[in-house]
């Protein structure tokens, strides 16, 4: 879907989701739980407008929560958590990303400033309660170290960060990027996940699990390349 703020839509019975394409990227920035309190999932750039939309739906935040490292998912961490006085949640592996300049011309572009360091670390299996939604952290290794997805099983939804795409998946040409780790992420763990589920991802519009079984490229049933 790639939602934007003329279109904030409501899954399942409980959990709101309310998505952003924020920056010259297109990036999505996801707000999840269930009002009035929220989590901010990669505020990645245009802050103002993240503010805007949350304001509009009368929320609360109270974590902000990064599937992985990359600039343009966390470039406006540090407007959000001092807006709203919060911290940030990310796997420890993705750590050096936040601790130091990735591409000084796109943080440029993107308006990044540096990413206050976290206030924890988030763990494979583990549950984040927000607003009485229940996400579980799936690490998903491959597109950067410390990716993760993050599963809400009530409304059978994932955000997926930029594991896997409508059709593609994750870069790995980049530093830290691994294909065979990602395949075996995307193959071993998310495919693995019983019956269909909507996937959020970090970039391009919503698809289904069960497509991309089924029709990815890269990584479904006829896919051409095999790390297996």
């Amino acid at each position: 879907m790639g939602a934007d703020d003329a279109a904030l839509p409501e899954f399942g019975l409980h959990v709101k989701l309310a998505g952003l394409t924020v920056g010259p990227l297109a990036e999505n920035c996801w707000l999840v739980g269930a009002a009035p309190r929220c989590a901010v999932v990669d505020p990645g750039a245009e802050s103002g407008r993240i503010f805007a939309a949350i304001e509009r739906l009368g929320l609360v935040p109270e974590k902000i929560l990064l599937t992985h490292g990359h600039v343009d998912h966390i470039a406006h961490c540090a407007q959000v958590a001092e807006r709203y006085g919060i911290g940030i949640l990310v796997h420890r592996a993705d750590l050096p990303y936040l601790a130091g300049p990735q591409w000084p011309e796109l943080e440029a572009l993107l308006g990044a400033r540096p990413c206050p360091a976290p206030e924890r670390f988030v763990e494979e299996g583990e549950t984040i309660d927000v607003a009485g939604v229940h996400l579980e952290v799936i690490h998903t290794p491959g597109h950067t170290p410390g990716g993760v997805c993050y599963v809400d099983a009530a409304s059978r939804t994932i955000l997926v960060g930029d594991t896997l795409f409508a059709g593609s998946v994750g870069r790995v040409d980049l530093p830290g990027g691994d294909g065979a780790a990602l395949v075996h992420s995307i193959r071993h763990k998310l495919f693995l996940l019983d019956g269909d589920w909507t996937l959020l991802p970090g970039h391009g519009p919503e698809t289904t699990l069960a497509a991309e079984r089924r029709d990815n490229p890269f990584v479904g049933e006829h896919a051409a390349i095999d790390f297996d």
